[in-house]
């Protein structure tokens, strides 16, 4: 004879044994979305570490050559080399012939595990970076 089951009614039992499921679904719950939130925090700061590397190369690549299409090229070669999956966007690579001061934008989708399939927060995975430098002193 087992006194807590004497104390307690199956439906009690039962309505205890749902409260435990919930809590736990709660604390998954929770649990993903930090972890997706994580992600694409680190994404960002990651994309604008690629973005200023870019900017930088850029920059150089246009002081050495003064052509905003080499410049360009030079900031996608280096957004390659840091990262495949980034991407320059349609208008990612400003040039400022005057100073020789670059800017470039920058994009990539964040790998999370809940947030890319729910439509409204996947707009929260797609993560840009704009970086502006110019040419190195050295």
């Amino acid at each position: 004879m087992n006194p807590t089951r004497d104390r307690l009614r199956d439906s009690q039992l039962g309505a205890i044994g749902m409260m435990i499921m919930i809590w736990l679904a709660i604390v998954v719950l929770f649990g993903l979305t930090a972890i997706d939130a994580g992600s694409i925090a680190f994404t960002k700061f990651r994309l604008a570490d690629v973005a200023s590397s870019a900017s930088t190369q850029a920059a150089n690549a246009f002081r050495s050559s003064p052509d905003v299409a080499t410049a360009c090229q030079a900031a996608q070669t280096s957004i390659a080399a840091d990262d495949a999956s980034a991407k320059l966007t349609k208008r990612g690579c400003v040039v400022d012939a005057r100073t020789g001061v670059v800017t470039i934008t920058v994009r990539k989708e964040a790998k999370t595990i809940i947030a890319g399939r729910l439509g409204f927060t996947k707009r929260f995975t797609r993560v840009t970076a704009t970086e502006t430098n110019g040419p190195t002193t050295l």
